[in-house]
């Protein structure tokens, strides 16, 4: 990771204190964990891979192909909010029946796409966790809908609009402008650079979603890291303007080891 920081970004600046954060839990070896925190480290570690991802993507002013990564860091801090909300376990069993269930998808639809001998030579016996989804309605096997999740920890407010603004640059997109500069007779094309006033917003959404993925898994651990959001992130939010750069840093309602989100 390009270890280079310049103040003029906020990305630069709270990078290295997220990431102090992660180190502070997971650089030491965890035994004996339970499934939630099993799951609590995987979403971490997912987070943490795609901070580095997002850092070059950002440093090169590949700001539109990160969009796709941002949703995700988003998608993952509903996830992960909706499996802990709760005590005991049983929404972490339910997430890994979803593994089974997304695997017999796959298999159905290879074996209508190809035919079934050719799907059994390819996937070979399958796990009975897994047998025991195939040949059912997709309606069956569909996964909890994002807005299920929301709904659930306090966020649909702010799904509606930041999953619908992420997914529109995610998927097939007609902005013609954000690759070509169109403004004159001959379109030209747009050569990537970093620009602080492209990268203000993204960071600190990235950073917010990235930030509460940390902050729910390592309460897991007994850590409190809440001062993160309080230290770098609220405090850029002003209550008589909340303006596009902070309309969604919103924390999840959740509460997990006496830490009230």
């Amino acid at each position: 990771m390009n270890s280079v920081v310049n103040e003029k970004y906020s990305w630069d600046l709270a990078l290295p204190e997220l990431l102090f954060l992660f180190n502070e839990v997971w650089g030491n070896v965890i035994q004996g964990a339970s499934r939630r925190r099993k799951f609590a480290t995987l979403f971490a570690m997912r987070a943490l891979r795609r901070l580095m991802a997002v850092d070059k993507l950002f440093k090169e002013g590949f700001y539109f192909e990160s969009h796709c990564l941002i949703r995700a860091a988003y998608e993952d801090w509903l996830q992960l909010a909706y499996l802990l909300r709760q005590p005991g376990e049983d929404r972490c069993l339910e997430f890994s029946e979803g593994i089974y269930k997304l695997d017999a998808r796959i298999y159905d639809a290879f074996s209508k796409l190809c035919g079934k001998v050719i799907a059994d030579k390819y996937f070979g016996e399958l796990p009975n966790n897994v047998a025991s989804y195939t040949d059912k309605k997709r309606s069956e096997t569909q996964p909890i809908q994002f807005s299920v999740l929301a709904e659930d920890v306090g966020l649909l407010k702010v799904h509606k609009f930041v999953y619908s603004y992420l997914s529109g640059f995610s998927h097939p997109d007609g902005r013609y402008n954000y690759i070509f500069d169109d403004s004159k007779p001959v379109s030209r094309a747009r050569i990537p650079q970093r620009n602080a006033s492209d990268e203000t917003r993204l960071a600190l959404w990235f950073l917010w979603f990235t930030s509460r993925i940390e902050v729910l898994a390592s309460s897991e651990f007994g850590f409190n890291h809440e001062s993160f959001s309080e230290e770098y992130l609220l405090p850029l939010v002003d209550d008589k303007q909340m303006d596009l750069e902070t309309c969604v840093l919103v924390r999840e309602y959740c509460n997990l080891n006496g830490i009230d989100s």
